[in-house]
């Protein structure tokens, strides 16, 4: 393959801006279980704020899943090995299930305690009664598919990485989702 071929100036564009919210979204939720006092002034502030940026992510991701079927993902270049294209497809994939699972884990989680999810100050339907046991449920799914998605994430930023600076360069996938590249 000669020229990389680059996805859909759309596609780039929920790409990057999903990252820039979905990233710091699994940083703060970490602060917020580990490190925030129940007695912080600041706490319904950072709660608030976590639950529109989920909200606004679930929007984005069926943005995306729609962009997705219209401008189709590019192929991969041939010369990437095929177990890497079999774990590629793999990764994408998780990222996406996650995408969805993660922000209606946290806004069934939410509902379930009692609480309302509000974005950013208009509040949302709630989805399901309060239920303490379920509660408990959708807060232990919150919590693994957090850790589950930042693997992933990890991952799949190591492998652009490797393939940006590693490897052959029809190999820099990490061009075909750049926003400066045309």
């Amino acid at each position: 393959m000669s020229k990389i071929t680059t996805y859909h100036i759309s596609s780039k564009l929920i790409h990057w801006i999903m990252a820039i919210i979905i990233i710091p979204q699994l940083i703060i939720g970490l602060y917020m279980v580990q490190i925030l006092a129940s007695d912080a002034p600041f706490r319904s502030t950072i709660y608030s704020l976590h639950k529109s940026f989920g909200v606004l992510a679930i929007g984005l991701i069926f943005y995306r899943i729609i962009n997705k079927i219209i401008n189709r993902t590019p192929p991969l270049p041939n010369s990437l090995a095929k177990w890497q294209i079999i774990c590629a497809k793999i990764v994408h994939y998780k990222l996406y299930l996650l995408m969805v699972l993660m922000p209606f884990s946290g806004y069934l989680m939410s509902n379930s305690y009692g609480y309302p999810v509000k974005f950013f100050g208009f509040t949302m339907p709630y989805l399901t009664q309060k239920n303490y046991q379920m509660a408990g449920f959708y807060s232990n799914c919150h919590k693994y598919i957090g850790y589950l998605f930042f693997t992933l994430i990890a991952i799949h930023i190591l492998a652009a990485m490797k393939h940006r600076f590693f490897d052959l360069k029809e190999n820099n996938v990490l061009a075909r989702i750049s926003l400066f590249n045309k």
